[in-house]
């Protein structure tokens, strides 16, 4: 290589050896590397143009002076994984007790009609019938939102299915009547096949209300109104069947 000296300075240190004479120019040689101070990063070794890079293991080796065994590192696994999972449960349980669920006629007069055991002329849970007793509306009807007064599908399910209720315990006449009353009126919205009606409305409806015409209650509707809800009924399970034995 070829360096131009200055005549004033007397030569060049740094990077390059020896001095260059006033006025002249010579060929300087590259002084030896000098070794570096720096170590490589963990799990790096070699010079600067002989890198390896270790393993995981190698590499921790490397920072720790030990390597970690395996029933070790699936121990710290396991340990994470519990704590992860203990976190997540009290977050779920923390969000749970916030939640406000409201109360359903319908499941409410399901349990209700379910009998002591070993007492068959006593409910299992009366806490459930007094609250039928407590919450009829005015209307006669129950509902689980006692601010909707337009009667629905399934206003109608949740006022029979309560009806059935307290008559099996023989309790609340006139909450019996007031709720049959409520089901005449309005029991031209059953037969409307438009009309929202929740899942299963067509098979539950027009069995209770052959159970309520074997519990003694006269439902004020004609009977032929009846008969074709259960024609309906017996259609859809037919078909329900049909779907069924297709996939099977």
């Amino acid at each position: 290589m070829m360096l131009l000296g200055s005549p004033s300075s007397g030569g060049y240190g740094g990077k390059f050896a020896g001095a260059l004479p006033a006025g002249g120019t010579t060929t300087m040689a590259p002084s030896a590397k000098q070794p570096s101070s720096r170590a490589p990063p963990p799990g790096i070794t070699g010079g600067r143009n002989d890198l390896r890079i270790l393993s995981p293991a190698a590499a921790a080796a490397a920072v720790g002076g030990l390597e970690m065994k395996k029933p070790e590192a699936e121990g710290i696994a396991e340990s994470l994984q519990a704590t992860h999972r203990k976190e997540l449960e009290a977050s779920i349980r923390k969000q749970l007790q916030g939640v406000e669920l409201s109360p359903s006629p319908y499941d409410t007069a399901w349990v209700a009609m379910v009998p002591l055991r070993g007492s068959s002329h006593n409910p299992s849970f009366p806490q459930c019938v007094d609250w039928i007793l407590e919450n009829q509306r005015d209307d006669g009807s129950w509902s689980i939102d006692g601010s909707i007064s337009t009667a629905n599908k399934d206003v109608l399910s949740s006022t029979l299915a309560c009806v059935l209720a307290l008559n099996k315990w023989n309790v609340g006449r006139e909450h019996i009547r007031r709720g049959l009353s409520f089901i005449g009126r309005n029991f031209s919205i059953a037969m409307a096949d438009q009309a929202v009606a929740p899942i299963g409305f067509g098979i539950t409806f027009p069995a209770m209300l052959t159970l309520a015409n074997g519990s003694g209650l006269e439902v004020p509707v004609r009977q032929n109104d009846i008969d074709s809800l259960n024609h309906l009924r017996e259609m859809k399970i037919q078909r329900f069947n049909c779907q069924y034995q297709s996939l099977s």
